[in-house]
């Protein structure tokens, strides 16, 4: 779908990254051309996918934007390439999206009419679990401080809107200008989107979520729930090096050192690990008692 220079809804580019999820992203693809807002494109970085990914939205959705990479990336950089792209055809704002989403129809429009009305405003979605929709994921993220956790709030005033993830939102497209793109080299998977929206803040940007603009997570696919699954005494420590994890070493200590005050580092990493190990000790035998359930 092209831009409308005579429309008055402003040019929105919804750019996703994705990597062999071909269901799932055909599922999202098919969902999100329906969209009833009138100006709008999808921009799809596909990251080297070996499953057919890129063939099928080539074939199946070509008014999509396809971007071919060749798997070496990651989600930063992924999402850089496509925002650089995006932002060649001038648009008002950048959705960032993930494909293991649902949502309700409307939920742009939310947006758009949030962000028309708050200028320098960055705008998340809440987001309920998929299969059980009354139970709220995330709305916002927030941070503890004293235990080095970046978490989702669990209602909107459930602490401070801290950082916003890279699922559902709205970014006008002056901030890549302002604070640059996504930090590739520092947080090139997780907390990418959390350290974009803190930097945009500490910019002078607002954060917000808007409640009318709803979104639903397909837990069972994310990256989180396989780790769980995959957890052996072999693979106890695999997380603090696996950029994969939101537990890497590397990844948070780079989150600390940009946000957290200096006295409190120590500290947080400490309480931080301490969590982590007593919480991968009990990945560890849930993993075994459900593989014992399988044989």
């Amino acid at each position: 779908m092209e831009s409308r220079s005579d429309s008055p809804a402003p040019f929105v580019s919804i750019v996703l990254a994705v990597y062999n999820r071909c269901a799932l992203t055909e599922d999202f693809l098919r969902k999100a051309l329906a969209i009833p807002y009138e100006n709008f494109e999808i921009v799809v970085v596909d990251d080297g996918s070996a499953d057919g990914t890129p063939d099928m939205v080539a074939r199946e959705f070509p008014t999509v934007r396809l971007l071919r990479e060749q798997g070496d990336l990651w989600w930063s950089k992924a999402m850089n390439v496509g925002v650089r792209d995006a932002l060649t055809r001038k648009p008002a704002y950048i959705l960032v999206m993930n494909d293991d989403v649902d949502f309700q129809p409307d939920f742009l429009q939310a947006l758009v009419s949030h962000a028309k009305t708050h200028p320098r405003c960055l705008v998340g979605s809440i987001v309920y679990d998929l299969v059980d929709k009354s139970k709220l994921w995330y709305a916002g993220g927030k941070i503890r401080w004293w235990t080095g956790q970046t978490l989702a709030r669990m209602n909107m005033q459930d602490g401070k809107l801290r950082w916003l993830t890279g699922m559902g939102t709205l970014i006008p497209a002056e901030v890549f200008g302002d604070i640059d793109f996504y930090d590739e080299k520092h947080f090139p998977q997780g907390s990418g989107d959390a350290d974009f929206s803190m930097r945009a803040a500490r910019a002078g940007y607002s954060l917000a979520i808007d409640p009318q603009s709803i979104l639903y997570n397909k837990t069972d696919a994310s990256v989180d729930a396989v780790t769980r699954i995959e957890a052996t005494w072999s693979k106890f420590f695999a997380p603090l090096w696996s950029r994969r994890s939101y537990d890497q070493f590397s990844m948070r200590w780079n989150l600390y050192r940009r946000y957290w005050p200096w006295a409190l580092i120590p500290v947080a990493v400490g309480v931080y690990y301490s969590l982590f190990t007593a919480k991968q000790f009990l990945r560890v035998l849930r993993a075994r008692r459900n593989r014992r359930r399988l044989q």
